[in-house]
């Protein structure tokens, strides 16, 4: 919250007035830059903390949707690790899982009665959302429809808005409200390009955070081989285990945007809005400053107090990356009009795996014109967050002259980069490249290249996956006789 100090020149005979009256309500700092000395300032000391006695926090997490299409794999076990997190920090925490949303209207009500005249309140929802007309509403687990056939009518009757949420804690007078949604999951937005969490302008003494950018969306977890939470889930509970309790919510949010947007090779961008006056606290972060680095070693990372996530090793990288090659080749060849519209709304909002998939829906050309400088602005756009596919496909352009100077020399760095970050098929890449440029192979390096790709082919899909047809038939492929699916 800001105010706008407006000075106008008084007379002189009014000038002691005017200096009481400014040393009274703003202090001296602003006495020095009218040019009005004071003899002798006194320090105004820093507010003394309270500690807040009286801490609740209601965790709502939803998965088994009545549809199967709607169901999500992580609500439940997100909603679990908040709670068990939130408890460790002493706050008394409601944790309910897969309500409908005539459940979830009842349990907010006996919350905000719980938490009348409370210091702070915590209110963490994982599950399905929408935003109609600048409103948030989060559904019950009876949602009747799929996602993406989900209309005004239905988001307005049949689930619980963000907004009556803030209104019961507001009426209950808690001092501090923080509200957290980990709710802009993945089918959320692939239907209508409005779909999505929309920013809410945050009532006074309140936080809103989300776990992504706005008309973007957020991991549901971090595949078969990782831990069984979201992303956010997992970094709000690793930040909130090993916070001190005298900085600001604002430095842990900061944190956690941090982390989760290293994690996802930001696609995953969490945002918060706030008008918390003064310092709120609950937890703490031992530094504010060092976002957490997939697939490193905390004990030699070499940087005190946050450190590298123990549990993001590299082969987890890898699966993560082939998990979103595979969606972007998918994406790419199965579109219609409310997809490509929503492709282009989370490219906008900086989703880097959108991005990707408009550069190959335009290299490829089946849905719209076939554009080569098109697809490498898309590509590029990707590239310069340091998403590994589209370092690649940006680099195969380069290789073969499409819609940028062909140079070898430029996809070798770009192959370089992605293969150093976990991307096999870029791996794959810079070997042929090498091989066409006259270099001189370690047989071993093709060995483990091969062996690792054989055991994980890049971009093919993953388990209970439909297959796909995109692959890039490279020489390679053809030395060892191996053909893409779908190719003769």
């Amino acid at each position: 919250m800001s105010a706008a100090v407006n000075a106008i020149s008084p007379s002189l005979s009014r000038q002691s007035a005017r200096r009481r009256l400014l040393a009274a309500s703003l202090g001296v700092g602003l006495l020095a830059w009218h040019g009005i000395g004071l003899s002798n300032p006194t320090p105004v000391p820093a507010p003394t903390p309270v500690p807040a006695k009286r801490r609740f926090a209601l965790v709502i997490g939803n998965a088994r949707y009545a549809l199967p299409a709607n169901a999500l794999a992580n609500p439940v076990n997100d909603a679990r690790l908040v709670a068990d997190t939130l408890r460790k920090r002493n706050l008394d925490v409601a944790l309910l899982t897969d309500l409908t949303t005539a459940q979830m209207e009842a349990a907010v009500d006996e919350f905000a009665t719980r938490a009348t005249g409370a210091d702070l309140a915590l209110v963490y929802f994982a599950g399905h959302a929408v935003a109609v007309d600048d409103v948030n509403y989060l559904f019950g687990v009876e949602l009747p429809v799929p996602l993406a056939e989900v209309r005004i009518r239905t988001a307005q009757q049949g689930s619980l808005s963000l907004k009556r949420v803030s209104q019961a804690l507001r009426r209950a007078q808690v001092r501090a409200r923080l509200l957290v949604l980990d709710a802009c999951r993945t089918n959320l937005t692939r239907g209508a390009p409005s779909a999505g969490l929309v920013h809410t302008v945050p009532a006074g003494v309140e936080l809103i955070a989300f776990s992504t950018q706005p008309v973007a969306t957020a991991e549901d977890g971090f595949g078969n081989e990782g831990p069984r939470y979201s992303p956010y889930a997992f970094y709000f509970a690793q930040g909130l285990a090993d916070l001190p309790a005298s900085a600001p919510v604002e430095t842990f949010f900061k944190q956690l945007t941090g982390d989760v947007q290293v994690a996802t090779a930001y696609r995953q961008i969490p945002h918060y809005a706030s008008s918390l006056v003064g310092t709120i606290t609950f937890t703490s972060l031992a530094d504010g400053q060092t976002p957490a680095v997939p697939g490193a070693n905390p004990a030699t990372a070499g940087t005190p107090g946050r450190g590298p996530s123990p549990t993001l090793g590299r082969d987890l990288i890898k699966a993560r990356i082939s998990a979103w090659e595979y969606e972007i080749e998918r994406g790419a060849q199965y579109l219609d009009e409310p997809r490509l519209a929503s492709l282009q709304a989370r490219a906008q909002a900086g989703d880097v795996v959108a991005m990707t998939t408009l550069g190959l829906i335009a290299e490829n050309g089946e849905h719209v014109t076939q554009d080569y400088k098109a697809a490498a602005r898309w590509y590029q756009r990707a590239a310069d967050q340091g998403f590994a596919p589209a370092q690649t496909y940006l680099g195969e352009l380069a290789g073969m002259g499409r819609g940028v100077p062909k140079n070898y020399n430029v996809a070798e760095r770009l192959f370089r980069d992605a293969a150093e970050a976990g991307h096999r098929r870029a791996a794959l890449n810079l070997l042929d490249l090498r091989v066409r440029m006259g270099e001189p192979l370690d047989p071993r390096e093709w060995a483990d290249v091969l062996q690792d790709a054989l055991r994980n082919p890049p971009g093919l899909p993953q388990s209970g996956m439909p297959p796909i047809q995109g692959l890039p038939d490279m020489p390679w492929m053809r030395a060892l006789g191996v053909r893409p699916p779908g190719q003769p």
